[in-house]
Parts: C-alpha cells; structure tokens; sequence
C-alpha cells in the first residue's frame, strides 16, 4: 500500500476534483492525477468516472472511501493518543496515602489534577505509613504518600513537605489564652490520642514519660480529622497539623504551638529500581506545589 497514494485519494473524494485536491495537499494537478492513475492501476479496477468535467466516485471507489476514512480516524486518535501521553494526561495511577491527607488536601488536589487529564484514572488507597511502605516495596502502588521514619528495602524516599504539629486546644479552654503550650500544661488534661503505634503518639508519650507528666488518655482515635473534630466538641486536648485544622471551622483558631516543637517530614515513596512514570513523576510535583500552597493559605487565613 502506498500512502501517498491513499492521501491523494482522500483528498479528492473530499474536495470533489482533482485540482482542489491537489491545491489543498500543496502538489501539481498532474501529479494527483498520476498518483490515482496509480492506485487505479494496482487495483485493477476505475475508482472515479468523469462526468461533465467533475470526478464521481464509483461504488468501489466508495467503498474503498469507507476503509480510509476508518483508518485515517484512527490515525488521528494515535496522533491524540501520542499528545496525550507526552503531556502526561493519559494512564492509570495506583497511589496510597496516609489518611492526614486522604481527608484533606486530596480530594481538591485530584479533582483539579483528573480536570485537565480527562484520559487519566487513580485508584486512591488509604492506609497507614507502615502498610503504604509494604505496599510501594512490593510494587503494588505506583506512589505512597506517608511519614517514612526508617528506610524499607525496596523504597526510595523522597521529601514532600515538613508538617509542623500543633496542640490543639478546646473552644473556651484555660489554654487559649497561651501563644505556646509547654508540656508541663497538659499535666492532669484530658488527651485524644491517636493508634498506639502512630508516631505522632509514640512521641508524645515519650515526652510524657520523660518528665512524668500525667495525662487522662480519654479516647483513641485513627483519623486526625477525628480528633479535630472532638476538640471543638470540648472532649479534650489533640495533637493536630494545620492542614487538618483547617478543614474544620473555627480549627485553626485552636491551634498552638508546643514547646518542645515537633515536626514531620511527609515524604513521597517510590518502589526502588524502577522506572518512574512521566505521570507519576507530574501527580508528585504538582501535589508537592498544592500542598505549598495550602499551607500557605492556612497562615494567611489565621492573621
């Protein structure tokens, strides 16, 4: 088969002649003409018939009219298809995240992300810093987003944002009145404290026992949000980040800084010695700017 052919073809069962086919591709009339001559002849059989100075195509000439078109619709979605995924808006994510972002920055960060890669599609998993990391070592995610406190084999970490923690008080609490809450305050208070085995707990507690503080451990939680939220219901005192206080009215409002300080570097995990997807590689850098952002915004909104 021979393209040039098949193009010329095209272009004069669309333009009606000879001439304007020729026009329309930049080429002589002579030579569109030489190129259906051709065709004609390789397949043994008239695909126009001149009528008072005008081409009309015979029933074969329809027909094969049929084919090309069907191939050059595809060739056209190929073109698309090609775009698409040079500028990264086709393909499939598999991302695990830890749930202080699940139920927060992610949702509004994948609908704009989805918006503009209509061709894209993410299955999202929520689960803990410690299942994410299994599951990036063993390939079955894509990306994890999570706190990564040591280095599994099988993962390569990457930074994502440092997330300062923040005591977070009840409305009409003693310690609203205070800038900084020293650890000594939360002596005798009832705490929210987080799954046994969440590092935001195993710090605070560690704390705690160093200098002998008591605490009421009065519930315990898996989800930040939740804590927040039993905050502002006045049930006790939480360790909270911003993020996850903004999305609670009147949240960031609660938030004060502990002394000693403690922040958490959120890191990105990519299964180790493989290749990471254009589209990957873009969900990380752009999520990477919305959580700049966000936090950004948190402090803006607080004065």
């Amino acid at each position: 088969m021979n393209i040039r052919e098949i193009e010329i073809f095209r272009a004069v069962m669309t333009e009606g002649s000879i001439s304007r086919a020729a026009e329309r591709l930049t080429i002589s009339q002579p030579a569109a003409s030489k190129y259906i001559g051709q065709l004609e002849r390789r397949l043994g059989l008239p695909l126009f018939l001149r009528k008072g100075g005008r081409l009309a195509p015979t029933p074969e000439g329809t027909a094969l009219y049929g084919q090309v078109e069907r191939l050059f619709s595809g060739l056209t979605e190929l073109d698309q298809f090609m775009k698409d995924l040079a500028g990264n808006r086709r393909g499939h994510l598999a991302v695990a995240c830890l749930p202080l972002l699940s139920l927060t920055a992610m949702p509004e960060f994948i609908a704009g992300f989805l918006e503009e890669r209509p061709s894209v599609s993410i299955a999202m998993q929520t689960r803990s810093s410690a299942r994410i990391m299994e599951w990036v070592a063993a390939h079955q995610v894509d990306l994890g987003i999570c706190f990564c406190f040591s280095q599994l084999p099988g993962v390569t970490i990457e930074p994502l944002i440092d997330l300062e923690l923040y005591c977070a008080v009840p409305p009409g609490d003693p310690l609203e009145s205070k800038d900084i809450v020293e650890l000594s305050d939360l002596n005798g208070r009832d705490l929210i404290t987080y799954d046994h085995l969440d590092r935001t707990q195993l710090w605070l507690e560690a704390l705690l026992n160093e200098q002998q503080i008591y605490t009421r451990r009065r519930v315990q939680v898996f989800w930040t949000s939740l804590a927040m939220e039993l905050v502002m219901r006045g049930v006790g005192i939480s360790v909270v980040d911003r993020l996850t206080a903004s999305r609670i009215p009147g949240g960031l409002q609660q938030l004060r800084r502990f002394r000693p300080a403690m922040s958490f570097n959120l890191s990105l995990a990519w299964p180790e010695h493989w290749p990471i997807p254009q589209l990957t590689r873009s969900f990380a850098d752009q999520l990477r700017a919305h959580l700049d952002a966000k936090l950004s915004d948190t402090y803006r909104n607080i004065g």
